[in-house]
């Protein structure tokens, strides 16, 4: 069954907007976190090079692979760019563009794919009581329901996520798992269609109250998605906000 005539353009991304992807282990980009000494940290995506530079980074594992990843948003609302339409989201908050934001669309896998696909936080000086915070949103209306879990690495600051759709590698902390049973219905039940805040408090950390480097894990995770399947459209995330408190 194909699934709709693909509206992602990939190598319009590929020039305009960098894409965080590594597959299979092969690393694209790396890069050193330089979080402030404050250890509070906000991320407006309002450029995918500086969050590169900052030290987030894709790995893509969903299978079969598809060529896109988490990147820059692609929202455009009319032609005077010269560009096409190729995302329907627009960002939360933005400066510039409509595009200041963080998405990863269904092309992440090819055909009819099990869509694993990770965006992982700089290594952040973290400890219990700390908050991290986001918004999200899928596109409207709702045509092929999405799913993200978030996930956190109490373990050290690596970037281990495992090799396949049953593993979560270092990232053992499951903080959310938003539209598990893949329903288009509204949010709550189903994935919001318009941008949603979730909040948590950091618990757990063998460090307790001593600062040490974790990270956050944001994970693209639908099974029956890609061009062919019968779930998934595209997510973002926007406005991530880690305080130390």
């Amino acid at each position: 069954m194909k699934k709709r005539n693909l509206h992602f353009i990939g190598f319009v991304l590929t020039i305009f907007s960098p894409i965080l992807f590594t597959s299979c282990g092969e690393e694209k980009i790396t890069a050193e976190s330089s979080q402030p000494a404050s250890l509070s940290y906000h991320e407006e995506f309002d450029s995918m090079q500086r969050v590169i530079n900052m030290g987030w980074k894709g790995v893509n594992l969903s299978n079969p692979l598809g060529g896109e990843s988490w990147q820059q948003g692609s929202y455009i609302v009319n032609n005077l760019k010269g560009g096409p339409f190729v995302s329907r989201i627009a960002s939360h908050s933005y400066k510039a563009s409509a595009n200041e934001h963080a998405f990863v669309p269904y092309t992440c896998g090819e055909g009819l794919s099990f869509l694993n696909c990770w965006l992982l936080s700089p290594a952040l000086s973290m400890k219990n009581g700390d908050v991290v915070s986001f918004w999200t949103t899928t596109a409207d209306p709702v045509s092929f329901p999405d799913r993200m879990q978030v996930w956190l690495n109490p373990n050290n600051d690596g970037t281990n996520v495992g090799r396949t759709a049953a593993e979560t590698g270092d990232f053992t902390v499951k903080l959310l798992d938003l539209n598990p049973n893949l329903s288009p219905s509204p949010y709550p039940v189903g994935y919001p269609t318009s941008w949603t805040k979730f909040e948590f408090v950091i618990s757990g950390l063998p460090n307790g109250t001593i600062p040490q480097k974790h990270r956050v894990g944001f994970r693209y995770y639908v099974q029956n998605g890609g061009p062919s399947g019968t779930a998934s459209d595209e997510i973002a995330i926007d406005d991530f906000d880690f305080i130390s408190k």
